[in-house]
């Protein structure tokens, strides 16, 4: 764990206490505390967060909205790594009237993306076009199928319709829709992605302004990823037709190896890639940001996935600026729209580098 001045005590709350125990273990510092805390009980999560300041929600997007009304309740501010509805600032106003803050999808993406956008766009008088692309070459010897986060989330994303917004619209894409071929920085390389249901759809033109027109987000699904959902989207929904689903979705999520269970097991690189193009002093300007790291590397450095690490990784240097003081902006907030800089170099003392290129074209 990385020690802090700025953090005092670390609740570590989870239904499974035994993990929580495992994890406060590795804290040479003695900040740590394991909690058993069920996600689902508002009561229990209000006595675990009582006498603290700062709540960092890792639980599933579904038990977002009660881990929020909690903090709320308890007067703490508050950060996520993923939203749960289509609006997840709608209760922003609650939040600026009791002075507090909440950071709604401050991962890697959305979160390090959302960074990556707003530091491009800064440099930019006109935003034309902002493109996520998330790629992984991971594999696995001993499973053709794998999810390197949440495999709920990860179904669940992939196998609805998502947006891509264009000219001050949205157009919906079916799953496994929109396939192009994009070329990574080495050593990931060239890969299929495809446009997936994500967090910074929507929120990216809603919060970077400047015009923007023209937002996507596309997640590299290797062949056997993709044939494996579009059978169990079969199965699910011929079991749907027959009146009972679950047993469909037991089997499938049971076949499938917890995230955890991978660290050490993988290789391959993990890769996120920000490409923002707009008009600078009358010049186009296109600024990508990109940022990689191997599993193995992620394993020996820090006992995770390449994946794990830098979704955690976002999330823990905005705690810290929210503990330092350095994040004041009250209410619930895109990542988007905190100040950009402080993030980088705190990233990079922590083993996550975000490179850049920036090229223009000359004056029209």
């Amino acid at each position: 764990m990385w020690a802090s001045d700025a953090i005092e005590t670390l609740v570590l709350a989870d239904v499974d206490e035994g993990a929580a125990r495992r994890l406060a273990a590795e804290d040479a510092a003695g900040k740590a505390f394991p909690r058993r805390v069920d996600a689902g009980e508002g009561g229990a999560l209000r006595e675990a967060m009582r006498g603290l300041d700062i709540v960092v929600n890792a639980a599933i997007p579904r038990f977002n909205r009660g881990i929020q009304e909690a903090a709320l309740a308890e007067g703490l501010d508050y950060i996520d790594l993923a939203a749960d509805s289509a609006d997840p600032y709608a209760r922003s106003a609650d939040w600026e009237a009791a002075g507090r803050t909440g950071i709604i999808g401050m991962g890697e993406d959305p979160g390090l993306s959302n960074v990556m956008a707003r530091r491009a766009a800064d440099g930019m008088d006109r935003v034309d076009a902002i493109k996520v692309r998330d790629g992984d070459t991971a594999s696995s010897p001993e499973h053709p199928f794998i999810c390197l986060f949440s495999p709920e989330t990860f179904v669940e994303e992939t196998l609805a319709h998502s947006k891509i917004w264009r000219d001050g619209v949205y157009e919906t894409v079916p799953p496994f829709g929109a396939l192009e071929t994009y070329d990574f920085p080495a050593p990931v390389g060239p890969l299929p992605v495809y446009s997936v249901d994500h967090e910074e759809v929507d929120s990216l033109p809603r919060f970077i302004g400047k015009g923007v027109r023209y937002v996507d987000f596309k997640l590299a699904l290797d062949g056997v990823t993709v044939e494996t959902l579009r059978r169990y989207q079969a199965v699910r929904e011929a079991a749907r037709a027959a009146g009972d689903d679950a047993a469909a979705r037991r089997a499938f999520f049971a076949s499938i190896p917890s995230p955890a269970a991978l660290v050490g097991r993988i290789d391959g690189y993990a890769a996120l890639l920000v490409e923002v193009s707009g008009i600078s002093g009358g010049r186009r300007k296109v600024h990508v940001q990109y940022a990689l790291i191997g599993h193995k590397e992620a394993s020996e450095r820090h006992r995770a996935t390449g994946t794990a690490y830098m979704t955690g990784t976002p999330a823990a240097v905005a705690t810290l600026l929210l503990a330092e003081g350095r994040i004041r902006r009250p209410g619930l907030l895109a990542p988007e729209l905190l100040d950009p800089e402080p993030f980088f170099p705190m990233l990079e003392d922590r083993g996550i580098r975000v490179d850049e290129r920036i090229t223009w074209d000359p004056p029209a």
